[in-house]
């Protein structure tokens, strides 16, 4: 499906560069966009050598050392930024238990507390905590 609509914008691309071409040879004259491209070009060929010149005195020796750097960098600043997050955000992640852990909270559900109490009764009836049948 990628490749269909690929093809479809550049079917189209090309028929409207046709198309322009077509409307300047019958005008006789060019675009006014084509002479804001040419001044372009010219912009982009005199950046593309001062670059080419800035290429050449690299030295590629450093790039290991340098890409490292960088990434240490980047490591350090993301974590600065999560400690400062979490510092921040301490008060909601972290609940403080004032609770005494060892007291007895009773049961987990109903029916526990239920049967609990049945084996209460049963004791201060005078069993053991047996049933007896």
């Amino acid at each position: 499906m990628t490749s269909f609509v690929v093809f479809i914008i550049s079917l189209v691309l090309i028929a409207l560069l046709f198309l322009m071409k077509s409307l300047e040879i019958f005008r006789g004259r060019k675009i006014f966009l084509e002479d804001f491209f040419l001044k372009c070009d010219s912009w982009i060929r005199t950046l593309l050598l001062k670059i080419k010149q800035w290429w050449g005195h690299i030295n590629f020796k450093n790039t290991k050392i340098i890409f490292s750097w960088i990434t240490n960098k980047i490591k350090q600043t993301v974590i600065a930024i999560k400690r400062r997050f979490d510092h921040q955000q301490s008060h909601f992640f972290t609940k403080k238990d004032n609770h005494d852990i060892t007291k007895n909270k009773g049961s987990v559900s109903f029916f526990l507390k239920d049967v609990s109490d049945y084996k209460e009764t049963l004791r201060a009836e005078g069993g053991e905590g047996r049933i007896e049948k």
